[in-house]
């Protein structure tokens, strides 16, 4: 029973308010304690549910209602807490996002009754050392990007998996993706659908300047480093889409598993392949041949 439920938004949406003023209300008539982030501001009637960063860390449900951005930061901000995180999705693709606001109701009823599954995730930490000091660490639930920031020449990056040479990509970029990362950036560049659950890691490079450079799937384990070998001053690295950092000439990226997973809240009847079909509008027709 999650007695204790934080909920962070998307500020963004012009609604969200609507919504959460919903989520809220049909909460407390559950009896359940409501808490909402200093970040929220000071909206409405929400004064009182709003606590610092110490007491959001205590609750038993993180709810991220939004889009799956809103997710991401939730994963960030509350994965290294080990508290299960939930998506109520307002709209757009959401991928991670495991219910709708539109029958949020009934199916908060079921996941507060127990009704529910557990699914661990993958998540990465990255590292940015600049002359061999590190400067910058991360962490990210779907993917780093090493890219250029607007058009101009390929970059270098000089790339090695566990201490072994690998390749020195010679593209737009390289992304480096957890299997829940592999439907969003990563496959749009051509990289696999990965289950899920799988522990592994991939490396996606952005309109590599050769064809015979392929994605890569490699261990869990495996720590990757990445030197970018470019001069260039509009290289930056990007952590799940929302975090960017200019990068340097020689700046040396290192990523490995992060030492906490995401917990995700799933309902026990949603299927992986089923939202495939509905996310990508793959066909479940059965075509005759002649």
């Amino acid at each position: 029973m999650f007695k204790r439920i934080g909920i962070v938004v998307n500020q963004k949406r012009k609604d969200i308010f609507y919504h959460l003023n919903s989520l809220v209300k049909w909460l407390q008539e559950k009896r359940i304690e409501v808490l909402l982030p200093l970040s929220i501001g000071k909206e409405g009637s929400y004064r009182e549910l709003i606590v610092d960063e110490k007491r959001m860390n205590k609750a038993d449900l993180i709810i991220a209602l939004g889009g799956d951005g809103t997710f991401l930061r939730a994963a960030r901000n509350f994965s290294p807490y080990n508290i299960p995180l939930l998506g109520i999705n307002l709209g757009g693709l959401g991928f991670l996002t495991e219910i709708s606001i539109s029958n949020f109701k009934s199916e908060l009823e079921k996941i507060i009754e127990g009704k529910y599954k557990i699914r661990e995730r993958l998540m990465l930490e990255t590292s940015i050392l600049r002359e061999g000091k590190k400067i910058k660490s991360f962490l990210s639930l779907n993917d780093v990007v090493i890219s250029k920031k607007a058009l101009s020449r390929i970059i270098n990056l000089k790339t090695s998996v566990s201490g072994e040479f690998v390749t020195t990509y010679a593209a737009d970029g390289l992304i480096i993706s957890t299997p829940t990362g592999s439907t969003a950036y990563s496959l749009s560049a051509g990289g696999p659908v990965v289950y899920p659950d799988l522990e592994v890691i991939i490396l996606s490079p952005i309109c590599a300047h050769t064809l015979a450079v392929r994605p890569l799937i490699i261990a869990q384990n495996d720590e990757i480093e990445v030197v970018l070998e470019s001069s260039l001053e509009d290289v930056m690295i990007t952590i799940d889409g929302q975090i960017g950092f200019t990068l340097k000439e020689k700046d040396k990226i290192k990523v490995s598993k992060a030492p906490y997973k995401a917990i995700l809240v799933k309902r026990e009847k949603k299927l992986f392949f089923k939202v495939l079909r509905n996310k990508l509008g793959w066909s479940g027709v059965t075509y005759k041949t002649s």
